[in-house]
């Protein structure tokens, strides 16, 4: 497993670096990748190499915000804390994007049973990486879409991207092609969390993390992995927008 911390001060993450090299786990912490993030600067291909993004409590929530509208659909999103946020408030920033929280005098159990129930599907996933079971000019055989595993807005996300497969498509014309509108910022905020779990299901169906590429300052699109791993074909667009 591979986390990174954005801080503003890499000292003060130093006792949770060390409980997670405890753990044997890969950490960077980093307030150069912050600033390069907020100024959209950081290449995508950097930050795919970490499964998890742990963000310090000397960020603001205002920086979360910005964080989270950036790859907050993308990774496993855990918010350090010095208290455990009220019910409302908790249940506010998952809807943006925080999948859990950390505290500041988090134990190395408690630490560890955190990351294993967060990352548990991706490791999962993960378990031979860098060993080849084939050859590699051997051809994986397409597979059927897991549509009974996808909700209906799931389902009118994926029909989207795929037919506008050729070019990436912004966040306001997946808004309007979904719900008629862009102007909700309730419909903004929704949109990042079906993205999100779109990834997650098609990974845990064998498909690699950024399957739906993030493509800066133009929108969302699928991966050329997509269409090397799925049968997409008319009956098939047909089942995706009716459900069947």
């Amino acid at each position: 497993m591979q986390v990174l911390i954005l801080t503003h001060n890499i000292l003060v993450e130093r006792p949770l670096v060390e409980k997670m090299q405890r753990l044997n786990i890969e950490v960077l912490s980093s307030a150069k990748l912050l600033t390069m993030l907020q100024a959209k600067q950081v290449p995508m291909e950097v930050l795919s190499f970490f499964d998890v993004l742990v963000v310090s409590e000397t960020i603001s929530d205002q920086e979360l915000t910005i964080i989270l509208d950036e790859v907050g659909d993308k990774f496993t999103i855990i918010r350090e804390t010095d208290r455990t946020p009220q019910k409302e408030e908790k249940m506010d920033w998952e809807s943006k994007g925080v999948d859990e929280w950390l505290l500041e005098d988090e134990t190395l159990s408690g630490l560890r049973e955190k990351l294993a129930e967060k990352t548990l599907k991706e490791s999962v996933y993960s378990i031979g990486f860098g060993m080849k079971t084939q050859p590699e000019e051997i051809q994986q055989e397409k597979r059927p879409i897991p549509l009974w595993n996808l909700t209906r807005s799931e389902r009118e996300m994926l029909s989207t991207l795929i037919s506008t497969k050729e070019a990436p498509i912004s966040r306001n014309d997946l808004a309007v092609k979904i719900w008629g509108d862009s102007d909700s910022a309730s419909h903004m905020t929704r949109l990042s969390t079906i993205i999100k779990h779109l990834r997650n299901k098609l990974k845990i169906d064998g498909v690699e993390y950024d399957v739906i590429r993030t493509n800066w300052g133009e929108g969302y699109q699928l991966s050329k992995v997509f269409f090397d791993h799925y049968v997409v074909d008319d009956r098939i667009m047909e089942e995706i927008k009716t459900g069947n």
